[in-house]
């Protein structure tokens, strides 16, 4: 196998790949990236799935990077690879830092979670992909909304590391009790996006979706060569009708 995946908990994952070292190189396309949330009860499941294709004729090394919420946890992490399902494996802390050790030590491609800044970690790693073969990502996290000054927030990162032409973020939000406030702020939340951000409400629904045009991620305030490099804020609130609470 040219990838056997194991998923390490509490931020440490590996991926044994093959003995012939492999460059890395940045001829390659994400044509597609899709974030996918959705809200209940404050509760939130969110999914990020990148597809990306090695546009060379030799063999190299593609990344994939994103910045997770710090309450968050990763509860699936998955690679397909020339049709192949490589699946992670949760592991016990102690365990998953001696296989990460052994790893690093016998050279073999490794990854680590790591802090970025107060609200968000990063969560990197990368597979040798063969010429003009593809390889899709899917990071599954969840976490529990926080209420903050009478607001639930859910902060969503995007930063593909390059213009995509099929870019989506999709957030669903549903809540029992109703919901009385929803506003959407964040880096990407700005003049140039406004027609790219969508809200609908219902009673006890909420959507938003984020699609911005491949041109839109390289022109507006919080982008560049290397595309969209922001995040979106959704807060919120749910009606409370009855004062004791609610029992789930």
């Amino acid at each position: 196998d040219r990838a056997a995946l194991r998923l390490i908990l509490l931020g440490i994952f590996l991926i044994s790949a093959s003995s012939q070292p492999v460059k890395k190189k940045q001829n390659v396309d994400i044509y597609s990236f899709y974030i996918n949330s959705t809200v209940t009860s404050r509760y939130a499941t969110t999914v990020i799935t990148s597809r990306v294709a090695n546009t060379v004729n030799e063999s190299q090394e593609i990344q994939f990077e994103v910045k997770i919420p710090k309450n968050a946890f990763i509860s699936k992490f998955r690679m397909t690879i020339e049709g192949k399902i490589y699946d992670g494996v949760v592991k016990e802390k102690q365990e998953a830092q001696q296989q990460y050790s052994r790893a690093v030590s016998q050279g073999e491609s490794a990854g680590l979670i790591k802090s970025v800044g107060r609200t968000l970690e990063d969560f990197k790693t990368s597979v040798p992909v063969a010429a003009f073969s593809k390889v899709t990502f899917e990071l599954t996290y969840e976490e529990l909304l926080k209420r903050r000054l009478g607001k639930y927030e859910l902060l969503i990162n995007a930063q593909p590391m390059q213009p995509v032409a099929d870019f989506k973020v999709d957030v669903h939000i549903q809540e029992k009790p109703g919901i009385s406030f929803l506003e959407v702020k964040g880096d990407l939340s700005t003049d140039d996006l406004a027609n790219a951000i969508k809200t609908t409400r219902a009673d006890k629904d909420a959507w938003v979706t984020f699609y911005p045009t491949r041109d839109q991620q390289t022109k507006c305030k919080s982008c560049g060569e290397n595309g969209l490099n922001g995040d979106l804020l959704i807060t919120y609130d749910v009606e409370r009708p009855n004062h004791q609470g609610e029992v789930m």
